[in-house]
């Protein structure tokens, strides 16, 4: 009797217990997306799987299948992005199995989380320059690609062509046989190698070959002193760097309480330097004159002022070949491998004057031609007069300075034509008219008996004559009473 009233006292506990497991387990299989193992196997117990990514749980899924697709999947939209690469995961993925009595799993939330956790590389080319990596790309053939359109910015194919041919069969560079005029590319490089590394990148990472080469090219910011020129200021230093007034003054700090800035002194700032650039070796020869050289000697039987040519300066020939190294169509480097002189200039000999010509005269004149005779008088003619004498039919056309004297005046002046007016700083003055040309100008000092021009007809002149006039004290007289 006692152990009938104590089983029922236990079912009466426990059913209960049993009732509200049923109804909790019920309620979870409906209203939940969470899923439980079926009992289609006729298994209680059932195996499923924990699955970690980089030793963190995300998720528990039936079978191993769900994320071996869930990983296929997300790799095959990787590959739909950018090709046909060879992807890796940059994550582990371990399953962990554990048998458990109805147990819960949910594999669409694993596959969310995988899709969320899980992130690829591929095998890529990188750039490096200097020790930096610069850029990566997706194939050994695109890195080619830049080095070659780099190299054709500064050389044509053909040139390209030749280089990489003979470099293939000599180890050094060799300077071929020129002919005077003529420039050859010799050799292409860079100042910087670029090394190819393979490597493992992100999809992002990845750039076209365009933009490595812009990449390269603009390079990176560089701090380097900058010296004030006339007429610069904090404004215009700015705009030339591209650099803000902050960025200016946070690389001068010392200028921000006083932004003075004086010619010659220096400032920080800061420019972008490639990170490699082209250099072209061009051989060239050429021939280039020598100038020549020139040697005075001075002469007593020349006037002072007066030069000689005794022998004509000619100028020398030098054959050159030599190199320049070139970046961006400077030149930086020059070297000379050859140097000859073809012809040597020969030295212009020129005599200079020293003999001094006494400016003032001797009180005698002399016959102002070469040979004549007067042909017309001082004194009344054809109803006025004449205030000089006339010489015509000369043997030589050359007239001749009377003494020694400057040259007050000489030029034209209306009825006189060409005229010259000589003043011998003694009190006397001669006059010289109807020249066709001049041989002197005002100011010259010329000396007795020296050309000072030639026999004309100008003016109001009938024939080719001189028309003479002396002057003592700035008086007219017969000029044949000095001759």
């Amino acid at each position: 009797m006692r152990n009938r009233k104590t089983t029922e006292r236990f079912i009466k506990k426990t059913v209960p217990f049993f009732v509200a497991v049923i109804l909790l387990l019920t309620t979870f299989t409906m209203n939940s997306s969470v899923t439980y193992a079926h009992h289609d196997d006729n298994q209680l117990i059932k195996t499923v799987f924990h699955v970690y990514v980089d030793g963190k749980k995300i998720g528990t899924v039936r079978e191993k299948s769900v994320v071996d697709r869930a990983v296929e999947q997300f790799i095959q939209n990787a590959k739909g992005k950018k090709g046909d690469f060879a992807f890796t995961l940059n994550e582990s993925i371990e399953l962990k199995p554990e048998k458990m009595f109805r147990p819960q799993f949910d594999n669409e939330a694993v596959r969310e989380a995988l899709s969320k956790a899980l992130s690829v590389s591929l095998e890529a080319y990188r750039l490096v320059i200097d020790g930096q990596t610069v850029a990566y790309v997706s194939s050994e053939k695109e890195t080619e690609d830049i080095l070659l359109k780099m190299k054709l910015e500064h050389v044509s194919k053909e040139e390209l062509d030749a280089i990489e041919k003979s470099k293939a069969e000599n180890k050094e560079v060799e300077i071929p046989e020129l002919q005077p005029g003529e420039s050859k590319v010799v050799d292409i490089d860079f100042s910087s190698p670029i090394l190819v590394r393979k490597a493992q990148t992100s999809l992002s990472e990845l750039i076209s070959v365009d933009e490595a080469i812009t990449r390269i090219k603009e390079g990176t910011l560089q701090k380097k002193d900058h010296i004030i020129q006339e007429g610069e200021t904090v404004e215009s230093i700015t705009e030339k760097y591209h650099l803000t007034m902050d960025q200016f003054f946070t690389l001068n700090p010392r200028l921000v309480l006083v932004p003075v800035i004086r010619i010659a002194e220096k400032v920080t700032v800061t420019e972008k330097k490639p990170f490699t650039e082209v250099l072209v070796y061009e051989a060239s020869r050429t021939q280039n004159e020598i100038p020549f050289k020139i040697e005075k000697q001075d002469d007593n039987t020349l006037e002072k002022g007066e030069t000689k040519t005794v022998q004509k300066g000619q100028k020398g020939l030098e054959d050159i070949t030599y190199t320049v190294r070139k970046t961006n169509g400077k030149t930086i480097q020059k070297d000379i491998l050859n140097q000859e002189q073809v012809k040597a200039p020969i030295t212009e000999i020129q005599k200079i004057g020293t003999k001094v010509i006494p400016s003032k005269g001797t009180g005698s004149l002399s016959w102002p031609a070469v040979g004549g005779y007067i042909s017309s008088h001082m004194g009344s003619r054809w109803g006025r007069q004449h205030k000089g004498m006339d010489i015509a039919r000369p043997s030589n056309r050359s007239i001749l300075a009377a003494d020694n004297g400057t040259v007050a005046f000489a030029g034209w002046d209306g009825d006189y034509g060409n005229k010259i007016i000589i003043n011998h700083n003694n009190g006397m003055r001669t006059i010289y008219a109807h020249l066709s040309s001049l041989s002197v100008s005002t100011g010259d000092v010329v000396q007795k008996g020296s050309k000072i021009g030639v026999m004309g007809s100008t003016g109001q002149s009938t024939g080719v004559h001189l028309h003479f006039e002396v002057y003592k004290n700035g008086v007219l007289q017969n000029p044949e009473d000095y001759l």
